[in-house]
């Protein structure tokens, strides 16, 4: 009877590990041989998967590093990829999976807050952790979430209160009507009432919308001065090309165009608008020079680094960091706690992991799209933001 009791405990204690990241062992083998198993977690099939392409080929390129580079203590990383199709109850269902099924010590991944607000109660109920690259609207914490894109008072309040010195002080809101755009300008309003600027007009449209027509309209009846954007895929587009072609002046001041949307905006569609983000491919300093260079190598689809990839990168080269600090890389718990204060020397300068709140210290920059629909930075903090989500 004894003895039964112990294997039963053995049992139950090992099936606590499975879930609770305690490590993993499926494969057997020696443990120098056996690879970190990590998630991948991006849409490549559905209506964000042009803004998420960018996120995965940036974590892909970190992985990349780091296994040439002797992987960790000398084991390589395996990533298990899960794509989910833009829809987030598949997000929560693909995340589960690999926890569960495939025992993945953590997870990069997700897009909308949509779909991370879907992923995060499954890993928090099974103690996992979510590398989240993607900037979004803060409102937000969680010890099973590291953050590492730009939050609100690393990016929009600054980039308000810029506008309003440099552009003007009549704004018209307009976004995507998804979570994002809505809190972003929500807080907007703010951050104008608070420095002398006026809200003129605001307008939501679905996401894919490419009719603007009666926006354009009402827009050019307000008479603003800048146009405050958190347009995503083809809308963006369509909006910006359609804004030219109508005529009207009032300056476009973006928080989600890149390098790549601009491609397909055109220069003369492009050119005199204002975006802010914590990245821009025309950073100089000698890692980013070799990382735009890599870039060009590796993903080989005539696309250049946007701040979406460099969310991927960075998210990739701080969990990289967190399984060599930790004891024992495959335990989720030990992963997670060291990511507290964790710092790299990435492309967009040297950043690290607020240890209060799980989110990263980011610069902020501004930058002016010139008549060739290049990107000029006419601004950048001196030094790294503390996150306030």
């Amino acid at each position: 009877m004894e003895k039964k009791l112990c294997v039963f405990l053995v049992c139950a204690v090992l099936s606590a590990c499975t879930l609770t990241g305690c490590g993993h062992n499926a494969s057997g083998g020696s443990e120098k041989d056996r690879p970190i198993k990590i998630g991948v977690l991006y849409s490549l099939s559905g209506v964000t998967s042009v803004s998420e392409k960018q996120l995965y080929d940036g974590t892909k390129m970190a992985i990349q590093k780091i296994n040439e580079n002797g992987g960790i203590h000398g084991r390589k990383i395996e990533t298990v990829f899960a794509d989910y199709a833009s829809d987030p109850a598949k997000a929560a269902d693909k995340a589960r999976k690999l926890i569960l099924d495939e025992k993945v010590t953590a997870i990069i991944g997700t897009c909308s807050s949509s779909a991370r607000k879907a992923v995060k109660p499954v890993v928090e109920s099974y103690h996992s952790l979510l590398i989240y690259p993607q900037s979004y609207e803060g409102q937000e914490q969680s010890k099973n979430i590291i953050y590492v894109g730009c939050i609100p008072n690393q990016q929009a309040e600054i980039f308000v209160k810029w506008l309003l010195k440099n552009a003007g002080k009549k704004f018209f809101l307009i976004g995507c009507d998804f979570v994002y755009p809505q809190v972003e300008n929500k807080l907007a309003k703010e951050y104008l009432a608070a420095g002398g600027g006026s809200v003129v007009g605001e307008e939501y449209v679905p996401y894919g919308s490419t009719d603007f027509s009666s926006v354009l309209n009402k827009i050019k009846s307000s008479n603003p001065d800048i146009v405050y954007s958190e347009l995503t895929g083809d809308s963006n587009v369509a909006f910006y090309k359609q804004y030219h072609a109508y005529g009207l002046k009032a300056t476009i001041a973006s928080l989600t165009t890149n390098e790549t949307v601009l491609k397909s905006i055109g220069a003369d569609a492009g050119k005199n608008s204002f975006i802010c983000v914590d990245y821009f491919k025309n950073v100089e300093n000698p890692i980013n020079q070799t990382f735009v260079k890599k870039y060009a190598e590796t993903i080989k689809d005539g696309t250049v680094p946007t701040y979406a990839a460099m969310g991927g990168y960075n998210g990739g080269l701080f969990l990289g960091e967190a399984l060599r600090k930790a004891k024992d890389p495959e335990n989720t718990q030990q992963v997670a706690e060291a990511f507290r204060e964790l710092q790299i020397d990435s492309p967009s300068g040297k950043i690290s992991i607020d240890g209060k709140n799980n989110h990263t210290r980011l610069y902020c920059r501004i930058g002016k799209v010139d008549e060739k629909g290049e990107i000029h930075v006419i601004f950048t903090s001196e030094k790294p933001i503390d996150p306030k989500p």
